[in-house]
C-alpha cells in the first residue's frame, strides 16, 4: 500500500481500511494543524490506487468500510471520487461505507445532484472539522469559513443522504468564553444533526502558528478542569435525535462516549466524576507553558 509520510484517521476509524487516494491536505493552513506541514498536497494516480485496492482485494476481503487518506480527500472531484468508488466496489463488494476528512468547502464544490450521486455510490461517514460554531474563533482558526456557511453546506450533506461526523474543539475561544462558545457549538451541532460529534480539548502542537501565538500572549489557554467544565455545557445543550457523542482522544482529560439522546445524564455524570478524581492543582494547570488566551480584534 503506497503511504506518504504520517497517516491519520480518526480513532473510531481504528477497523477501517485506510486507501490513500490524496497527499497531504489541500487547505494547510489551520491555526492549530501540524498534521500535514511538510506534505505538498498531490493527487495519488488512478494507477497507484488501483493497484492498492488490488493489494487490499487480496489481503482484506472482509473489508466492509474504506476510510480515504490523506488530509480533506473529499476535495476530489465528483466523478474523481466515483471512479474510487466503482474500483472498490468491484474488488471489495463486502464493503457498505465510504469515508475521510472532509472541509466545509469541499461540500460547497459540489452539486446537489454530485452529494446525491455521492451518498448512492456508498459515501457516508464524512468525518468533517466543524470546530466551532462562533465566527471570530473560526477566523482566528483559519478555516476559511464561517458559522453561517458551515451550516448551510452540512444541512445540503444531510438533504442529499449523505451522512457525516464532525469535529467540536473545547475551548478554542479561551476560558473567558467557554459560556459563549459551548452555547454556539452546541447550536450548530442541533441544527445540522451529525451521527456523530468528536470532542477534543485544544492543545498547542509544535511547530503551528498557535504556539507562536501561545508564546507571544496572544492565545489563552484553558486549564484541564476548564476543559471539562465546557465540554459539560457543550453536552448538557445538545438536543440530538440519535447520534454517538465520542470523547475519548488521548487529549481528553476524561475519556466518555455514548448514544444520545439516552446516554447524555450518564456521560455528564462520568465527566464530573473524572473531574472530581483530579488533584486541584492539575486541574488549573496549563498543557501547555506560557499565554492568556484568545485575544479577539475589534477591527
Amino acid at each position: 500500500m503506497h503511504y506518504s509520510g504520517t497517516t491519520f484517521r480518526p480513532p473510531f476509524e481504528a477497523n477501517s481500511l485506510l486507501l490513500q487516494v490524496t497527499k497531504g491536505c489541500s487547505h494547510n493552513a489551520c491555526t492549530f494543524c501540524s498534521m500535514y506541514r511538510t506534505v505538498r498536497f498531490d493527487v495519488s494516480p488512478f494507477s497507484e490506487v488501483e493497484q492498492d485496492i488490488a493489494e487490499a482485494a487480496m489481503l482484506r476481503q472482509d473489508a466492509t468500510r474504506v476510510f480515504l487518506e490523506n488530509g480533506d480527500a473529499f476535495c476530489l472531484p465528483a466523478d474523481h471520487l466515483l471512479k474510487v468508488a466503482d474500483m472498490i466496489h468491484h474488488a471489495l463488494p463486502n464493503v457498505r461505507g465510504i469515508a475521510g476528512y472532509a472541509r466545509i468547502q469541499n461540500i460547497a464544490s459540489k452539486t446537489d445532484e454530485e452529494l446525491e450521486s455521492l451518498a448512492h455510490a456508498g459515501f457516508k461517514g464524512w468525518n468533517i472539522g466543524l470546530e466551532s460554531g462562533l465566527d471570530d474563533v473560526l477566523s482566528f482558526m483559519s478555516k476559511g469559513y464561517d458559522a453561517a456557511e458551515a451550516r448551510t453546506q452540512l444541512l445540503r450533506l444531510r438533504q442529499a443522504g449523505l451522512a457525516f461526523s464532525v469535529n467540536i474543539i473545547i475551548a478554542a475561544a479561551g476560558p473567558n468564553r467557554m459560556e459563549e462558545h459551548a452555547a454556539a457549538n452546541a447550536a450548530i451541532v442541533n441544527d445540522v444533526q451529525p451521527y456523530l460529534v468528536f470532542v477534543s480539548p485544544l492543545h498547542v502542537d509544535p511547530g503551528t502558528p498557535l504556539e507562536g501565538m501561545l508564546a507571544r500572549g496572544e492565545f489563552v489557554e484553558s486549564g484541564l478542569g476548564q476543559y471539562i467544565d465546557e465540554e459539560m455545557m457543550f453536552l448538557r445543550q445538545l438536543e440530538m435525535d440519535d447520534c454517538i457523542f465520542f470523547g475519548t482522544h488521548i487529549s481528553n482529560p476524561v475519556g466518555v462516549a455514548g448514544r444520545l439522546p439516552a446516554d447524555k445524564q450518564a456521560l455528564l455524570d462520568a465527566l464530573q466524576e473524572g473531574k472530581d478524581e483530579y488533584p486541584r492543582e492539575m486541574l488549573d494547570s496549563h498543557p501547555t507553558k506560557g499565554a492568556e488566551g484568545l485575544i479577539v480584534s475589534a477591527n
